[in-house]
């Protein structure tokens, strides 16, 4: 009985999710407009509409007319019924930096900056918002890019070293407890949101693949015993690459979310990853890895070391790898913000949208 209840919970969430997306979509609309457009019956359109207009997130907007039979009302979405904001930390040119963006449920940006930080640690983010929730009260849930990545539920390896150990959303979730908290690893994050803008509609996997201009590792601050001397000369050899993947909407994390881990893959001998053609080898490389296994449609490249001018150097050298018909598209992407940022965005919507389910779940 109660696999059933939780099947039902599971399936109005959805719908519910459908209503939201069609009304953000539509702008205005009447219960028979929502339902043409999910799919859902106008009864069940009706219902669940009455609900969102009680708890305030769906306003009535006003009364259409079609000339005959009864007027029908028409709704908007309520994108101000709370906020959502995501913040990741990165270092650029040798310099440690915190950004921030803060919308509204429509995606209307309410606030975004950048700021240099002395250095990277748990009390600063936890510092930063607490000043974002004091400035935004209807703020409800955050996502935190970091990168590195976390093994059951503790950073495990992550540039800024001030984070290796720390337990960091379950910190943050502690001293927020009316915010959902989500700390994500940077890859998956930026494979995420160019997949939501880009691939959605597509249903083969897909690979994001960085390069970074000012590669670090975080090892000098883990034990010394962590990893075999072998691993650590990937790593270090290997950090200049990052990747994550995304399939059929989910991000692939793996088992201990060491999913895109791509240091980890075993090298060649004698890469010069200091030249041009040492990175392009190892790019291609590591291509040709993740191709046999993921099968992605699509790899995306981006960071400071891509550009379009050893793009069909790097997709020769893979065909050296991997047979024509299993190439993937390869497409460069200049920088990797907007990604990130949508990523997080949408990660943290729906994060929202899982403790609302929760909470339904529990009557």
């Amino acid at each position: 009985m109660l696999s059933m209840r939780n099947d039902i919970t599971k399936v109005k969430q959805i719908n519910v999710d459908f209503i939201k997306t069609a009304l953000k979509d539509l702008g205005s609309a009447t219960k028979a407009q929502i339902a043409e457009m999910t799919g859902i019956s106008v009864a069940t359109c009706g219902k669940i509409l009455n609900e969102l207009c009680e708890s305030g997130e769906v306003q009535e907007d006003e009364i259409l007319s079609s000339g005959y039979g009864r007027p029908a009302k028409s709704y908007v979405y309520n994108g101000d019924f709370s906020q959502i904001a995501c913040i990741y930390v990165e270092t650029d040119a040798g310099k440690s930096k915190f950004f921030a963006t803060v919308t509204n449920l429509l995606g209307e940006i309410q606030n975004e900056y950048t700021k240099e930080v002395p250095e990277v640690t748990a009390d600063l983010i936890l510092q930063e918002l607490a000043a974002l929730s004091e400035s935004y009260p209807k703020l409800r849930s955050v996502a935190v890019g970091i990168p590195g990545y976390i093994l059951n539920g503790v950073v495990d390896l992550c540039n800024f070293a001030n984070l290796i150990g720390v337990s960091l959303q379950s910190e943050l979730q502690e001293q927020f407890p009316d915010m959902e908290i989500l700390v994500e690893n940077d890859m998956n994050a930026a494979a995420y949101g160019y997949y939501q803008v880009n691939c959605k509609e597509k249903s083969s996997p897909i690979a994001f693949l960085y390069s970074p201009v000012d590669p670090q590792t975080g090892l000098e601050s883990m034990p010394q015993d962590l990893f075999t001397p072998e691993q650590e000369r990937q790593l270090r050899q290997g950090v200049r690459f990052g990747a994550g993947f995304v399939s059929e909407g989910q991000i692939l994390r793996g088992a201990t979310g060491f999913s895109g881990e791509v240091s980890f893959i075993p090298m060649p001998e004698l890469l010069d990853l200091d030249s041009d053609d040492g990175k392009l080898a190892m790019t291609a490389h590591i291509i040709g890895s993740i191709v046999p296994i993921l099968n992605p449609g699509v790899i995306v490249l981006s960071g400071g070391f891509f550009d379009e001018s050893k793009i069909e150097e790097i997709r020769e050298k893979c065909l050296r790898l991997i047979a024509p018909q299993h190439m993937p598209e390869i497409i460069l992407r200049d920088d990797i913000h907007d990604d990130y940022i949508n990523g997080l965005l949408n990660l943290a919507q729906a994060e929202l949208s899982c403790s609302v389910a929760l909470v339904e779940r529990k009557f």
